[in-house]
């Protein structure tokens, strides 16, 4: 089992936060839009896993399991996950499994790579956000180069946060977060 850790930080100018990037070294490595469906079968999120299959900006297809262990400095998870090569007959052995879809969300997401330290900027319809996930060391040094203060970090889910968002919005019924308008695609 993977250890996951990573800490949020709002984007409030992306053109700016691209440019540091860059002068700082990082390398884009993809860029487009993500894809993630969360399942439950009525225990597994009562029990605080989260299962979920996602396609990838790059074209590839994981499944992952994960456990939020801690939220001190970072969050830090447990995760397991494995490419799977058709996105489609996954979510139907998942579903045949007795497995329904909870929720679903999109992403448009940039992803760098900083001194082996993943960097994504994440575009959702309700907020841009910085992602940066690693190692505790490979994170302090990103967040030290990009000048930002770890007290300020985030370390919630995005679901977390958009149901923050909702109940701050006065939004009785969550919905799914998706960019309908941005691609034609089935699920």
């Amino acid at each position: 089992m993977g250890r996951e850790i990573e800490i949020k930080f709002p984007v409030d100018n992306e053109e700016k936060l691209v440019s540091r990037l860059l002068a700082l070294g990082a390398q884009k490595m993809s860029e487009g839009l993500e894809h993630n469906i969360v399942f439950d079968n009525g225990d597994i999120r009562k029990r605080g896993i989260l299962l979920r299959l996602r396609k990838t900006p790059s074209g590839k297809n994981v499944l992952t399991i994960k456990t939020t262990i801690r939220k001190k400095e970072f969050k830090e998870a447990n995760e397991i996950e494995i490419e799977v090569s058709d996105f489609a007959k996954a979510k139907e052995i998942l579903t045949g499994l007795g497995y329904e879809i909870w929720w679903i969300y999109e992403k448009e997401k940039t992803k760098y790579v900083l001194g082996g330290t993943a960097i994504d900027i994440d575009r959702l319809p309700f907020g841009k956000f910085m992602e940066i996930e690693g190692s505790e060391a490979g994170i302090r040094s990103a967040i030290a180069k990009l000048g930002l203060d770890t007290k300020k970090g985030i370390k919630e889910t995005y679901l977390e946060l958009y149901q923050k968002y909702c109940k701050d919005k006065g939004i009785d019924e969550m919905e799914n977060l998706v960019f309908w308008k941005k691609a034609k695609r089935t699920f």
